[in-house]
């Protein structure tokens, strides 16, 4: 357990990269957004997707995790296993924080009326209509997915190189492809539309939790057959 706690503690020591940046990057495009509405008067309610910045980082950090803490760690006489279970708890962690601070920027947003200008960055229509708990469910589950999307994209990476990486996202494209063709051929998009429509962001977001144990199962046996 204190190798684990140890392990957490190093990533946390890269503050830069775990709590400064994505905020700075969020707030950025925030105050952008704020800006342009102000500009507009703010007669008309203006959506902006300006949120899923914060998202994409997360998934640029579980991607770049393995090779900035790996070698390292296990330099370090970490074991592999606690490694792993160190990250799992940083990812948590930052997770739930930022799903955290989300809700209460998005029952701000509400309070003030669009921040004063009709803004809607945080509180948006569908993705936040459901009760307080789904909302920051929501927002959890999603970031822990993009953590550990990023994260296996590393491990593949670390296991079996750059060219197995390329074959990887090669294979990953060809059945993207397939699964497209067939949606078009047999006219399968607009039952997907209407099935998507019939559940709330809450539901679907319960669909990536399987995914997410998908990805740290892979991600741990990966990391257990990769070489230094």
């Amino acid at each position: 357990m204190s190798q684990v706690m140890g392990v957490m503690k190093m990533h946390v020591r890269e503050k830069w990269g775990w709590i400064y940046t994505p905020w700075i990057i969020l707030f950025f495009s925030f105050f952008v957004n704020l800006v342009i509405s102000f500009l507009l008067d703010g007669n008309d309610p203006m959506y902006t997707g300006g949120l899923m910045s914060i998202y994409i980082y997360m998934l640029v950090m579980g991607m770049v995790t393995i090779s900035q803490m790996f070698q390292f760690a296990i330099g370090l006489s970490i074991s592999r296993k606690d490694f792993y279970l160190g990250t799992l708890g940083i990812f948590v962690a930052m997770s739930a924080g930022i799903a955290i601070v989300l809700l209460i920027l998005n029952n701000i947003e509400q309070w003030s009326g669009g921040w004063g200008v009709n803004l809607h960055f945080f509180h948006l229509p569908y993705l936040n209509d459901g009760l307080q708990i789904e909302q920051i469910s929501i927002s959890f589950i999603v970031m822990l997915h993009m953590c550990y999307l990023g994260f296996v994209i590393s491990s593949v990476f670390q296991r079996f190189g750059r060219s197995g990486l390329l074959i990887f996202l090669g294979v990953l494209f060809v059945l993207s492809s397939i699964l497209a063709f067939l949606c078009t051929y047999y006219e399968w998009w607009m039952d997907i539309f209407y099935w998507i429509a019939k559940h709330t962001a809450f539901e679907l977001a319960l669909w990536m939790i399987p995914l997410v144990i998908i990805y740290m199962v892979v991600s741990y046996w990966l990391l257990r057959k990769a070489t230094v």
